[in-house]
């Protein structure tokens, strides 16, 4: 039973050291060359994760309980709870109508507002001023789910159809909001 407190201690300790230098790499300059949060957040994970392996490793070195097998659900374990952490509340926040919407009104909560005096405000402020728009149109070309053509134009890729589908079946498994993957159908 000593040998399970110590290992649940080893497993708690590297998780949350290993989860603040995931979360401290995103105020450095590190790889920010890769412009999109998510991606960029996903290569962090996986860095970080392989960290989290290595001091398993080194623990193992030292303390005969700890397996092989601990050393991967280390890494397992730490990639997976950190991605769903990381895609559920960093990337939702920095796509999120409602926390804008939210933190301009709370910003601004000295006055009352109308349904559409908040539209213009998202309109005018987060797609047009933020550059919203042009900020996820620029990720679907470093993605590589657009391309340019040779008159200027803009045409969806294969990888880009692939990824439609993948909405589309996920859209249609949860029932959401079927206009939003069929945006010419009523």
């Amino acid at each position: 039973m000593k040998d399970i407190l110590k290992l649940i201690g080893v497993y708690a300790l590297i998780f949350i050291a290993c989860t603040a230098v995931f979360i401290a790499l995103f105020h450095t300059g590190f790889l920010s060359g890769i412009k999109v949060l998510m991606y960029r957040g996903l290569v962090f994970i996986i860095l970080t994760g392989a960290i989290a392996a290595v001091a398993m490793g080194v623990v193992r070195h030292f303390w005969g309980f700890v397996t092989i097998r601990d050393i991967i659900m280390m890494f397992v374990i730490f990639c997976c709870v950190n991605t769903v952490l990381f895609v559920l509340i960093p990337v939702t926040v920095e796509r999120s109508v409602s926390v804008f919407m939210l933190s301009y009104m709370d910003e601004n909560s000295d006055q009352t507002f109308t349904e559409e005096s908040v539209g213009d405000v998202f309109t005018d402020k987060y797609v047009v001023e933020y550059g919203a728009f042009d900020k996820r149109f620029d990720e679907q070309l470093e993605t590589g789910t657009i391309v340019q053509n040779e008159d200027g134009s803009y045409s969806i890729t294969d990888q880009g159809r692939f990824i439609v589908k993948m909405f589309r079946t996920v859209s249609f498994l949860f029932n959401t909001d079927q206009r939003l993957v069929y945006p010419n159908e009523n």
